[in-house]
């Protein structure tokens, strides 16, 4: 396997089986131990942290605060799970038979959602939000299994200026924007399509009534509508090693084209929105980028390297 294939996997083993010893990695993987460490190292330039722990019960893992979306399911894996479940049900077995059922609707939800993709999950930007601030890990995957089930949820949301109101609504999709995650929802109360920032929602309770989501949904085409979004920056990037290798395997805005050179930097080129959220994936690159348009973001990303030159001046 490849060593994206290899790194992808091990986020989903960590995340399934919890502290993991490198030999147990390397046993998993076919590779040798070291590259284990080379793998570790990948996944943190990605912006996903894994923790170590020495001892005899050490290994590594990862944060409770972070949130990586996992490969889906192959169509192989899932018929096999549906399979097995539908055994299970035709055996007539009572202790389990409530559970299985349960479990199948998720399964033939979780395909028919897996189908219709990128009309309810939108990634504008990839960057991680704090979810140890705002609690939005937990929250995200109240509101997604009320999404793969069609069941209306109950929630306490309070708006921007502090006002508090319970709302019960239908989860259309998510949009994860600006280093925060949205819901976009029907509000039963208001009658109208509405957006919920996680982080201002409370108390989410799950109810029996279920939903139709129309046909005619697209995420992609109602966010915009909220007027949230910034203007769309056509932006222009020369980037450099070891950056040049890890932003390829991303797809960070529209229309992304990448141009390889014999140096080993790349031409980067793409629509991206949020000029702040773009200014600090650049800056966070260092001196291994250099805005090449447009003008106007150059200039500032320009300014906010002599402030800091500034900063560490007075030292």
């Amino acid at each position: 396997m490849s060593k994206l294939s290899n790194s992808l996997r091990m986020i989903e083993l960590l995340h399934a089986r919890g502290k993991m010893k490198i030999s147990e990695l390397a046993k998993e993987l076919e590779v040798k131990e070291r590259m284990i460490r080379i793998y570790r190292d990948e996944i943190e330039m990605a912006g996903i942290f894994i923790e170590s722990e020495k001892g005899r019960n050490g290994g590594y893992y990862i944060s409770s605060t972070s949130l990586f979306p996992i490969r889906n399911m192959s169509q192989k894996e899932m018929r096999a799970l549906t399979f097995s479940i539908k055994q299970l049900l035709s055996r007539g077995n009572i202790v389990y038979s409530q559970d299985a059922q349960v479990a199948l609707d998720k399964l033939n939800a979780l395909r028919k959602l897996e189908t219709d993709r990128d009309r309810y999950i939108y990634f504008v930007q990839r960057s991680k939000p704090n979810y140890e601030f705002s609690n939005e890990n937990k929250k995200y995957l109240q509101l997604q299994e009320a999404l793969l089930t069609n069941c209306k949820v109950k929630i306490q949301y309070t708006k921007r200026s502090g006002e508090k109101s319970e709302r019960i609504i239908d989860p259309y999709g998510f949009v994860h924007y600006n280093e925060f995650f949205y819901c976009i929802a029907m509000c039963n109360d208001r009658n109208d399509i509405r957006i919920f920032k996680l982080s201002r929602i409370k108390n989410i309770q799950i109810l029996y009534d279920t939903y139709i989501i129309p046909e005619s949904f697209d995420i992609r085409k109602e966010f915009p509508k909220f007027g949230i979004m910034n203007e769309p920056l056509e932006v222009e990037l020369l980037i450099y090693p070891p950056f040049s290798v890890s932003v390829p395997e991303s797809i960070w805005g529209e229309n992304q084209t990448i141009e390889y050179h014999s140096d080993k930097s790349i031409h980067f080129r793409a629509t991206m929105s949020g000029k702040e959220s773009i200014k600090k994936w650049i800056l966070g690159m260092g001196a291994s980028a250099k805005v090449v348009a447009p003008k106007f973001l150059q200039e500032e990303i320009i300014e906010e390297s002599r402030k800091l030159l500034e900063l560490y001046g007075s030292f």
